[in-house]
């Protein structure tokens, strides 16, 4: 029988993954909505410093980074792919300082333990630049998790940085070319990928992603 601690973590991680960004991208929402025409007086200096927080808040899985992208986009049009590129490179680094503070060794070791886990591992540690790439690549993979589980994983830093970076590039793009494309922030906010082109280019993004994932996990010999 599972003790109280195992039954806890559970509902902890699903509550801080899922329940806690929602809570947090609603109300972000509804203050966007509300505060539209002082967000657009803003300067630079005070979207270097919204920058610094949206990424902390990436790291915490506060708020997800493409809800980001939507909003940097409608307010700065393509200039906003640089701060968000930078805050969501700065948001995986952060994930990664803490998870050097947590004893990653001792679980990969009981990871490897297990010889299907052990040779995944080993497939991974041996093209980790594609392996986040991929990842990266998919709309739909959560950002906080993923930059978590690279961690725990024992990807090699730079390879992080750098598949990361490949892979935020086209879904960052189409996140900000939504925003530029919304009428009304409200509009933007409730219904995001309501175009045709849009929902196309997700979907063609997963696919591959899928499909990237797939031949970098897969059995060599098969």
């Amino acid at each position: 029988m599972k003790s109280s601690k195992e039954l806890l973590m559970p509902s902890l991680s699903a509550f801080f993954l899922t329940v806690l960004p929602f809570i947090t991208s609603s109300a972000v929402g509804w203050w966007l909505v509300q505060n539209e025409g002082y967000i657009r007086s803003f300067s630079a200096t005070e979207w270097f410093i919204a920058s610094l927080v949206c990424a902390l808040a990436c790291a915490l899985a506060l708020t997800p980074p493409t809800l980001l992208a939507f909003v940097f986009g409608y307010f700065l049009g393509w200039i906003a792919l640089l701060p968000l590129i930078l805050l969501n490179l700065a948001a995986i680094a952060l994930v990664y300082a803490f998870v050097q503070r947590l004893n990653r060794d001792s679980l990969l070791r009981y990871l490897s333990q297990f010889p299907k886990v052990a040779r995944f591992l080993q497939r991974i540690h041996g093209d980790e630049i594609r392996f986040v790439f991929f990842t990266k690549l998919s709309p739909v993979l959560p950002f906080a998790l993923t930059n978590l589980m690279f961690a725990l994983m024992g990807l090699r830093f730079r390879n992080i940085i750098w598949g990361g970076f490949l892979g935020m590039i086209p879904r960052t793009a189409l996140a900000v070319w939504v925003g530029m494309e919304a009428q009304q922030i409200k509009q933007l906010l409730q219904n995001p990928n309501q175009g045709l082109e849009s929902r196309v280019i997700i979907i063609g993004l997963v696919i591959l992603s899928v499909v990237g994932l797939l031949r970098v996990v897969a059995p060599k010999n098969q």
